[in-house]
């Protein structure tokens, strides 16, 4: 296998700065084979052909729009098929760009209602579970000592789950963000909220009776 190349490198060999290389990279990235590697990103050495004629086309006046015209005719390839997966994207032509933009926008739009849709549920939920706090508290108003004491027993229950969840909160921040964070497409990230929440959950679990035992001196 060849030798991938960092963006320092590229510019080094093209006598480019290094901010303009990696301008050129992110502009033209759909004719760039790369692949990520520890914290950066590598390039396959054809890179370096693909930048020189790209700088060349700016030093003769051209315009991005007209380069990357010129570009899809001379550099239109399929890269080679690996046996390792790695987070290089399969190269394709320009007519094809517009079908996998497509794509990837009926799948974020998909994903955008899906949110939505859980994000009302929580709403919908926070607030069933509100209305029933209510109900309970003016049951709770009564005076004689039955709910009096259902009602010390569920704010203690109540005092306990909030101190838990603060705790599983600290130590989910705590933890290294390549354990909390999950890659959505080929360049986005975002925290993995699903496992956050089982994190919380298996916490508070393990630990409320002890807690409660505490919080009750018993």
């Amino acid at each position: 296998m060849e030798d991938k190349l960092s963006v320092s490198q590229l510019s080094k060999i093209l006598g480019i700065p290094e901010t303009t290389t990696r301008r050129y990279l992110n502009n033209f990235e759909e004719y760039f084979r790369w692949e990520q590697i520890g914290r950066g990103n590598k390039y396959h050495p054809d890179s370096v052909e693909i930048l020189q004629r790209i700088a060349t086309l700016y030093d003769s006046d051209r315009e991005t729009a007209e380069i990357k015209k010129i570009l899809a005719d001379e550099y239109a390839f399929v890269t080679e098929e690996i046996e390792t997966p790695t987070t290089e994207p399969p190269a394709y032509d320009i007519p094809g760009q517009l079908e996998e933009y497509q794509k990837k926008q009926e799948e974020f739009n998909k994903q955008l209602i899906e949110k939505l849709h859980e994000q009302q549920e929580y709403i919908k939920q926070l607030l069933d579970n509100h209305e029933k706090e209510i109900k309970a508290t003016q049951e709770l108003h009564a005076p004689n000592k039955k709910h009096n004491e259902y009602f010390d027993r569920i704010m203690v229950e109540h005092r306990v789950t909030k101190r838990l969840e603060k705790e599983a909160i600290k130590l989910w921040n705590e933890k290294p963000e390549h354990e909390k964070i999950k890659k959505v497409g080929w360049f986005r990230k975002e925290e993995d909220r699903d496992k956050r929440n089982l994190f919380m959950k298996e916490y508070i679990d393990e630990h409320f009776e002890e807690y409660l035992k505490e919080e009750l001196e018993i």
